[in-house]
């Protein structure tokens, strides 16, 4: 780089030049390579913007297709909810479709049983009986196990005596135990616990039903053992024992050990499984302790309760016998022909006068429902037109001067109905009704000695 500065002498004229010359080499080099950067950077922010832009659109294109795959999750866990609650809609309405003509037949074998017969057409009929039962407790199984699965059960946890469950549980065992020609050993227990008693009471029947299918001789045993984490309730049996192998598979649905397997075996495989998914949702887990050919326990721990709520209801038992029902006069109204002509032969076996109708106006044109006297009136809770048992026996006895006891049959488990059964002072039994169960029942509501609780709620879910 040249630079001229014009030489002057004293008058201001110029009389030459100085030249002066500097070497501006690295500073064009510089400036080159900074204007070479700049262009190389303008590219690179261009190509990073284009691959920015491109890796954006494909996180968008990610982001919708998650929305979507989320919102067919979505959709399909609903429509699986929704299968499932129709499923167990479907199961509900086909058990109460089921238990209608079970319930018939169940009456009318308990008014042969209570004919006078030779012995052998009497174990014929003692054979229908136990056909039926066997009937009801697969039906009743099927629909407990889907009524799980599909979430609508709730626990409802309370403090309750243990001893007042248990107590009738041994009561029923004992007989089928002996029945089976096994032994059947009790320890009762006075300790208050807290728990659903409903869903405590079909766990313990479906542990004392496989002790009894898996027990070919010996004995059983239903107690309690007081621990500090709270009372186990043990049942113990002296039958074909688990493997090690098959413990932790036996709560599967539809696993049955061998040794099960014969005649008198007519199970499903569920009862296990129901058990572990009720203890599951109390938080009250069951152990398994056993030996092959020794026997096996089965364990559940509660926590304990301090005390009873006031007004708490007291855990169901089984009744004992009352006064007899001869000479009482009973009212029964259900849509069913079929059943009302069972009542009226089961009933008037028992020696009752009884009155059976299949609504309020046929009831009506046979009696004076406000004047006319009787003892109690039996009705069926599902009427025709989508009647209910209970309204009806409301409008009777309002109008009647003294309320009539009332005893309402019916298929529908519900805690709500339950409870409103409870509050009008009336008595439930549940479908298909066991003619003992009935007759214990209609002796404690004439006796004025009303029951605690429905002991047949308190077998299973099927509410």
């Amino acid at each position: 780089m040249r630079a001229y500065v014009p030489h002057r002498d004293n008058d201001g004229s110029v009389i030459g030049f100085f030249v002066l010359i500097r070497d501006i080499t690295e500073q064009r080099r510089t400036s080159e390579a900074l204007h070479h950067a700049y262009q190389n950077l303008e590219q690179r922010v261009r190509e990073r913007t284009v691959e920015l832009t491109r890796v954006n659109a494909q996180l968008r294109e990610e982001i919708e297709e998650r929305l979507a795959a989320e919102c067919q999750l979505r959709e399909a866990k609903t429509e699986a909810e929704a299968a499932n609650l129709s499923k167990t809609k479907f199961l509900a309405a086909v058990s109460h479709d089921l238990l209608q003509p079970l319930n018939a037949a169940r009456l009318f074998v308990g008014a042969l049983v209570e004919q006078e017969m030779s012995a052998a057409n009497l174990e014929l009929i003692q054979q229908v009986g136990h056909s039926l039962k066997d009937v009801e407790t697969l039906l009743g199984t099927l629909v407990d196990i889907s009524k799980l699965d599909a979430g609508v059960v709730t626990p409802e946890i309370a403090p309750f005596a243990i001893r007042d469950l248990l107590d009738g549980l041994a009561r029923e065992y004992r007989q089928v135990a002996a029945s089976e020609g096994l032994e059947f050993h009790y320890v009762a227990s006075s300790a208050l616990v807290s728990s659903d008693a409903s869903l405590l009471a079909r766990v313990m029947r479906n542990l004392l039903s496989n002790a009894v299918r898996y027990t070919p001789s010996g004995r059983l045993l239903l107690g309690c053992r007081r621990r500090r984490e709270g009372l186990e309730i043990q049942v113990l049996d002296t039958g074909c024992g688990i493997a090690e192998e098959e413990r932790e598979l036996i709560f599967q649905e539809f696993r049955r050990l061998p040794a099960a397997v014969h005649a008198r075996d007519r199970g499903l495989g569920l009862g296990l499984s129901i058990v572990d998914k009720i203890s599951r949702m109390l938080r009250q887990p069951v152990r398994v302790r056993s030996q092959v050919g020794r026997g096996t326990l089965f364990g559940i721990t509660l926590p304990y309760a301090e005390r009873l709520q006031a007004g708490e209801p007291r855990a169901a038992v089984s009744c004992g016998a009352g006064r007899e029902l001869a000479g009482r006069r009973l009212w029964v109204v259900d849509n069913d022909p079929a059943i009302c002509l069972a009542m009226r032969h089961l009933l008037e076996r028992w020696g009752c006068r009884v009155v059976v109708a299949e609504s309020e106006e046929r009831l009506a044109e046979r009696v004076s429902l406000a004047r006319d006297d009787t003892d109690a009136l039996i009705v069926d809770y599902h009427l025709d037109h989508e009647r209910s048992g209970v309204v009806l026996a409301e409008r009777i006895n309002a109008q009647r001067e003294t309320p009539l006891p009332v005893l309402v049959i019916t298929a529908d488990h519900s805690r709500e109905l339950r409870q409103r059964v409870r509050e009008l002072g009336f008595q439930l039994l549940n479908k298909p009704v066991k003619p003992l169960r009935l007759r214990t029942t209609l002796q404690q509501l004439l006796a004025d000695a009303p029951l605690e609780a429905d002991a047949e709620a308190a077998q299973g879910l099927r509410r």
